[in-house]
This record gives structure tokens, C-alpha cells and sequence, in this order.
């Protein structure tokens, strides 16, 4: 499943970045899946999305798992169940390209479109709490799912500036049209977590730490600020995530160089 792939971002060793007010099995039939999604996205909520072929007792044990495991978070999440027979179902079927998955499934989509848990079988709480991501790995996770590269700048020690390495791969012709940043100061309680999965000791980390990500999750590297542009697109290349041209200058680009130099093909 195409779905399946999408979700994991490897920091150094592979994981994946998985993922209720509760909706009632009798809601109203005009407030579709795709509505509810819609709603709750407006509101800053995650969505829980339960794809079913029937009501049978593995669809009941699901919603209440899921239900029992979200009591405490009505305000932060919704759950619905989306039954892949009904004709209104069929583009959420067909965006998360589960019409042969197993049943029941279970996906999480959090505020900003991003999916960022897929269940076939063996859900627990932990993995359903584990939905909830950092806000800079909520919007990362939806950038890679557009077939981004994407750049987290973890600045320490007052440190503010972009590396010039990473602005200048990022204004290369190559790149720029498929490039994102996110930043943010080492101290934010808030990215905790993320911080903890890209192995980074904010107290022993100085200036800008840069982490280069590529589709579907892959960790390109994790880079000081002097690194240069010809390291990072090296290593893109080196992993496969460079380009499509066979002849691609990154793959004889020099090894190890701190002088930021544009490339050319």
C-alpha cells in the first residue's frame, strides 16, 4: 500500500512517526467522513478515521479501543468510521488507497492534513498517544507525503541565522521548487519529542544544528552550520533521493568540503 509508505521519518534509526471527541456510530448520514475531516481540521483536531467493510465484532472492538484510549482528549481529536462501499467514501478511499486493505484500518490525520499513524491490526493506546506529534513534526510529515526535502534548523545558544549551505541548496535550481524549512529554538518545550528522536542533546549542542530529511522518511544527514551545500547534495545523491538525471554532478561531487559552492550539472 502506497499509504503505508508514507509515514515513517528515519532519524538515525528507523522509525515510524505513528499516529477523539468521539463521534456516535448513529451521527447524522449528512455529516460525511470527509466533512467531519474538514470540521475538525478547522478546529485544530486530529482526525481518526476507521475504514470498515462491515459492523462486525472487529470494527466494534477498534472504535472502542479507540474511543476508551482518547477519553481524556475530546479536544483534541475526532474519530469516524468510513465504510468503503458507500460511493461518498470513495475519495478518502481512494487518497489513502486502502480499498484492498484488510479491515477494519485505522488512520490518523492530524490538523494540517498530514497522516501521521496507519493500523491494520494490533493497535494499542501507546501507538494511538504516539498520533499526537510535535508541531514541527506534524508539518515535516506533510511536507515529505508531498514528495518534499525538508530542512529542521535546531537553533541553540541564541543562534537565529539559516546556514548558508542549507540557503544556498535551497536556491539552486535543482531543489528550490522542492525544498522546505522549519526552524526552531533548541528550548521549545513543545519539540521535546522530536528532539528526542533526532538524538539531539540540547545541552551539549551549539548554533545551528541542521537535520536534512527526504521522502518517504529518509535521514539524509544531521549537520553542523559550516557545512556546505556540496556535502548535503552529495549525501542526497549518495541515498538516492538526488534526482532522476543519470548524469547528475552530485554523484562525483567532492566528499567533504566547508566552502558552500553551487552546483552544476
Amino acid at each position: 500500500m502506497r499509504a503505508i509508505r508514507k509515514l515513517g521519518i528515519g532519524f538515525g534509526c528507523w522509525f515510524v512517526l505513528s499516529v477523539l471527541c468521539v463521534v456516535s456510530a448513529d451521527q447524522p448520514a449528512r455529516e460525511s467522513a470527509q466533512q467531519i475531516l474538514e470540521q475538525s481540521a478547522k478546529a485544530g483536531k486530529y482526525t481518526f478515521l476507521v475504514f470498515q467493510r462491515d459492523d462486525g465484532t472487529a470494527t466494534k472492538a477498534l472504535l472502542k479501543l479507540v474511543s476508551d484510549s482518547l477519553a481524556k482528549r475530546t479536544d483534541e481529536a475526532i474519530v469516524t468510521t468510513v465504510r468503503i462501499s458507500d460511493p461518498a467514501a470513495k475519495p478518502l478511499v481512494d487518497k489513502f488507497d486502502v480499498s484492498r486493505a484488510p479491515m477494519p484500518l485505522l488512520i490518523a490525520v492530524g490538523p494540517n492534513g498530514a497522516m501521521t499513524g496507519l493500523w491494520q491490526t494490533g493497535v494499542t493506546e501507546q501507538d494511538i498517544a504516539g498520533a499526537f506529534v510535535t508541531p514541527t513534526m506534524l508539518k515535516c510529515m506533510k511536507s515529505l507525503q508531498e514528495n518534499k526535502l525538508v530542512f529542521v534548523c535546531v537553533h541553540s545558544g541564541g543562534a537565529k541565522e539559516t546556514p548558508r549551505g542549507v540557503k544556498e541548496l535551497m536556491l539552486d535550481e535543482h531543489f528550490k521548487a522542492r525544498s522546505v524549512l522549519y526552524s526552531f529554538p533548541a528550548e521549545d518545550a513543545a519539540e521535546k519529542k522530536l528532539l528526542s528522536q533526532m538524538q539531539i542533546d540540547t545541552k551539549a549542542t551549539k548554533g545551528t544544528t541542521v537535520v536534512f530529511l527526504a521522502p518517504p522518511g529518509v535521514m539524509i544527514g544531521k549537520y553542523d552550520a559550516n557545512t556546505s551545500m556540496d556535502v548535503m547534495a552529495t549525501a542526497l545523491h549518495k541515498a538516492g533521493k538526488c534526482c532522476d538525471d543519470p548524469n547528475c554532478k552530485h554523484n562525483h561531487a567532492p566528499q567533504a568540503t566547508q566552502q558552500p559552492a553551487k552546483q552544476k550539472r
